[in-house]
């Protein structure tokens, strides 16, 4: 089997690989924002992991050659040697992440490898130099330099995992679905449990949830009835319950709590705690709550919860937490 590279959100990479070593798979290596996996069946990119960006089926790895770029030229050149041509001869673009000071740019390797692919696939290559945006139709290589290794992979869809088929609408404040999938894996949540969340958004914290636990029930509240009628017709494949209603007032008895609520950036909301006060008494015996928080936020919180788990994450350019708590 061919390995793959696992693109994760930076602070996912160990709850993705836990994910992966459930599944079956064999992570070989994790590093920051990326996961080499050896998988266990050709089933990966069948059914790729809840918590993955983005997936590549590796086809070359070097050694990384540094940071000079007489290094990169002859690094490229080496991995169009020892690479297995795809069939595919269509368009496609390359996109190149490096790890470390380097006296070249991403551009640079995306087009020192993209023109090598092109002279051995016979495929067209189109370049992001210049801000032009490649065709919606092509392949979509991905070249790593990680300080030990050059990895070349494809990836083996038309769009990356992270653009989940069932996201037909978003709303300001919408979560990342692969955050939402990590935090529903950290629910636990058991056949028969009833899942709320106060801050539902379009939903995704939700249907997140009932992709990974069908058989609990699921109900979704938000102030805002644009929110719900974006959750409605995300989830309209889904038997989660949707209904306009404020956080601060939540009457829904819940086993689990999983909810993003405004980090005080895009969206304003002020003291938290008129709002956890309320979820306390909504949570049954042993019940969780599982929210993502600003680090302000998530000081207050431990006034009147035991803090089992605290996962710092950077998404968007923010730095929040994911918090698993329950009342005191």
């Amino acid at each position: 089997m061919q390995l793959v590279l696992v693109r994760t959100v930076t602070g996912l990479e160990h709850l993705a690989a836990e994910e992966l070593a459930v599944a079956g798979h064999r992570v070989v290596e994790v590093g920051k924002r990326q996961l080499v996996v050896e998988p266990a069946t050709e089933s990966i990119t069948e059914s790729p992991p809840r918590l993955a960006d983005d997936l590549f089926v590796v086809y070359a790895a070097i050694a990384d050659p540094g940071c000079t770029k007489a290094a990169l030229t002859g690094a490229s050149d080496a991995l169009r040697r020892g690479l297995e041509s795809p069939a595919d001869r269509g368009a496609f673009a390359v996109s190149a992440s490096c790890v470390g000071v380097r006296n070249f740019n991403r551009y640079d390797v995306e087009d020192l490898v993209g023109e090598r692919l092109s002279h051995l696939t016979g495929g067209r290559y189109h370049s992001r130099r210049h801000g032009i945006t490649p065709p919606e139709e092509r392949s979509e290589w991905r070249v790593v330099l990680d300080g030990k290794t050059m990895w070349l992979g494809l990836r083996p869809y038309a769009v990356p995992l992270h653009r989940r088929e069932w996201r037909q609408h978003t709303v300001r404040g919408s979560l990342h679905p692969p955050v939402a999938a990590a935090m529903a894996r950290l629910a636990a949540i058991a056949p028969g449990h009833d899942v709320v969340d106060p801050f539902c958004g379009a939903g995704t914290l939700l249907l997140e949830a009932h992709l990974l636990a069908p058989t609990a029930t699921y109900v979704g509240l938000d102030r805002d009835p644009a929110a719900i009628e974006a959750a409605r017709t995300n989830g309209s494949r889904t038997s989660v319950s949707w209904c306009v209603g404020d956080a601060r007032q939540l009457s829904v008895p819940a086993d689990r709590i999983i909810t993003n609520p405004p980090w005080d950036v895009r969206l304003p909301i002020g003291d938290l705690t008129p709002y956890t006060r309320r979820w306390r008494q909504s949570l049954h015996p042993n019940g969780l709550l599982i929210t993502i928080l600003n680090h302000h936020q998530t000081s207050h919180l431990t006034t009147n919860w035991t803090i089992h788990a605290q996962h710092n994450i950077t998404i968007a350019g923010r730095h929040p937490q994911i918090v698993v708590a329950d009342p005191r």
